[in-house]
């Protein structure tokens, strides 16, 4: 239950520690007093967004803290508590810190935790009914969560709700797999085209640098035999300047510096030089005449040179490649279109893993949603006659209320079920969605027992009821008050109320007031300061005596009192 709350520079709320009790806890106050600020503080505390503009004129920050007495909850919160890895504690302590920047951290124990962990915590420790959650009532999906609440399959919804979440997910990107393979079906075609005409050319690395080289070779390969022959010649033949060629004549000339070296010492180096020449011109000679011999004249092998270099050039037009980038970027060109095939092979594959996904998904969860809408057709019976019965005591009598179950087409992401709660006021009338055909009062009646019923149902330590008595006054006013007070027995209720029949029936009863500098406070009222409260709100801002005898009368004392 809620022990303790404290609230620092919230709104108009400057500084609030109120202790709070078992049983049911009735809060008054004049309208505008900030009943209703009180209810935007604790939200904060389950997960509600923050704001800067909540925090207090002049302040740097607000926080909301909030001590929850759990030991006797331990079995129904263990779940809670295993799955966000936190430490059992009897007692937590669970705040919120807005700063001026918008920006918030939520503790639980003084240890920092994420609003996902915040929420998970605070959606078991206290539920706040707000009025905006009676219109609530008529949604589809409010329906359900109630019915699954009293139904005790809040885990196994929630498990069924990440499986459907998973499914969906996988049939979104079945469906752009899907898209992308139906694209790739026309594109893939011409990609393959492209690919086979460059793995039949089989281009091999450096090749068109060793076909261009050859190609210039046997087109001049005659002009450079010619010239091979003529230096060849030069040096050794008879068409040479000298009869036997250079050469020959060279040689004549070593002889002759050969006979000079006796009277002519210093033709020695002369004739060594000139030997050396010969040498050189005689090696020459020789590979003149060597590499003549291997020039190939051989147009068949010209012709299939140049339609080899042809093929190339002409996929290197084709994809707009440079001629003289075409040995690499050719290749490139193949690799990259392999690989883009490969993606193609890759999302088929994707296709077919997404389709076994989705079948064993399906089958999962409708395993899973036919346990639940068993649960569901099995709580309906207990939740109808709980809500007739109480509408009885709250004055409403021969009321009908039914719990429709309707298979739904396909899954849903709350289950297989369509679910819609029908009632009827007057006995004999055939019952309609409660949206269309419930006044306001009986909505709020309607409401406070299926809160009740499912605070029970998941053993929730508190509820807050925000006048949840609009549009009801005396003698069902006073029912009311007495199934707020049943509740109290088995769980700490607190009830914002604007009825003197209800406020009387609290065990402890708040008082909610503006200061005398414009703020917000609350403060527990004595014995006397009830009387006096529930005798305003019986007669308004003139408390006549007859008024607090009423009161006390509602407060079940004697008058002499």
């Amino acid at each position: 239950m809620l022990r303790e709350l404290k609230i620092e520079n919230y709104a108009i709320i400057e500084h609030l520690d109120i202790e709070l009790f078992p049983g049911l806890n009735i809060i008054t106050g004049e309208t505008g007093a900030g009943k209703s600020i009180l209810l935007g503080a604790l939200s904060l505390l389950g997960g509600a967004r923050a704001d800067a503009a909540v925090i207090r004129d002049g302040a740097v920050s607000c926080v909301v803290e909030a001590v929850f007495e759990v030991s006797a909850y331990r079995e129904a919160l263990q779940s809670v508590w295993d799955e966000n890895d936190l430490e059992w504690e009897d007692e937590i302590t669970v705040r919120r810190v807005v700063a001026a920047t918008g920006k918030s951290r939520a503790f639980i124990d003084d240890v920092p935790v994420t609003l996902t962990v915040l929420r998970a915590v605070a959606d078991r420790l206290v539920d706040i009914h707000s009025q905006h959650q009676t219109l609530l009532l008529g949604a589809a999906g409010f329906q359900t969560q109630l019915v699954d609440a009293v139904a005790g399959q809040r885990p196994i919804v929630a498990q069924y709700g990440g499986l459907y979440k998973q499914l969906n997910g996988c049939r979104t990107e079945y469906a752009q797999a899907l898209q992308t393979q139906q694209e790739a079906t026309k594109e893939r075609d011409y990609l393959q085209f492209q690919l086979d005409q460059l793995l039949g050319l089989k281009l091999r690395a450096g090749e068109v640098e060793e076909l261009e080289a050859e190609q210039n070779l046997l087109t001049h390969a005659e002009e450079i035999a010619q010239g091979l022959d003529y230096c060849a010649g030069m040096l050794t033949a008879d068409n040479g300047p000298l009869e036997g060629g250079i050469n020959a004549g060279i040689k004549g000339m070593v002889g002759t510096l050969t006979r000079l070296t006796k009277q002519y010492p210093e033709a020695k180096s002369l004739e060594e030089r000139l030997a050396s020449v010969y040498l050189e011109l005689k090696d020459l000679a020789d590979e003149f005449e060597t590499q003549r011999d291997r020039i190939n004249m051989d147009p068949a092998r010209l012709a299939e040179v140049t339609e080899r270099l042809d093929a190339i050039y002409t996929l290197c037009r084709k994809h707009h490649i440079d001629e003289t980038q075409a040995d690499a970027e050719l290749r490139r060109l193949q690799e990259e279109l392999d690989a883009k095939l490969q993606a193609f092979e890759a999302v088929d594959a994707r296709v077919e893993e997404l389709k076994r996904q989705i079948a064993e998904l399906e089958t999962q969860a409708t395993a899973l949603a036919a346990e639940i809408s068993a649960g569901r057709r099995k709580a309906a019976p207990k939740i109808e006659k709980h809500v007739v019965k109480t509408l009885a005591d709250l004055g409403i009598r021969g009321a009908t209320f039914t719990v429709q179950i309707e298979s739904a087409e396909g899954l849903t992401p709350t289950g297989a079920d369509r679910i819609a709660l029908l009632f009827s006021a007057n006995a004999g009338m055939a019952p309609q969605p409660i949206e269309q055909v419930a006044s306001g009062g009986e909505m709020a009646r309607v409401m406070l027992a299926l809160k009740g019923l499912v605070a029970r149902s998941i053993h929730m330590p508190t509820i807050i009821f925000d006048e949840i008595d609009t549009g009801v006054s005396g003698k069902v006013a006073d029912c009311m008050g007495e199934l707020m007070t049943a509740m109290g027995e088995g769980m700490q209720v607190l009830n914002i109320t604007h009825l003197p029949q209800v406020a009387a029936k609290g065990a402890h009863h708040y008082f909610v007031y503006k200061t005398p500098q414009g703020g917000t406070q609350m403060r527990l009222l004595s014995d006397d300061e009830r009387v006096e409260q529930i005798a305003a709100m019986l007669s308004g801002s003139a408390v006549t005596e007859a008024a607090r005898t009423q009161a006390r009368a509602l407060l079940g004392r004697n008058q002499g009192m």
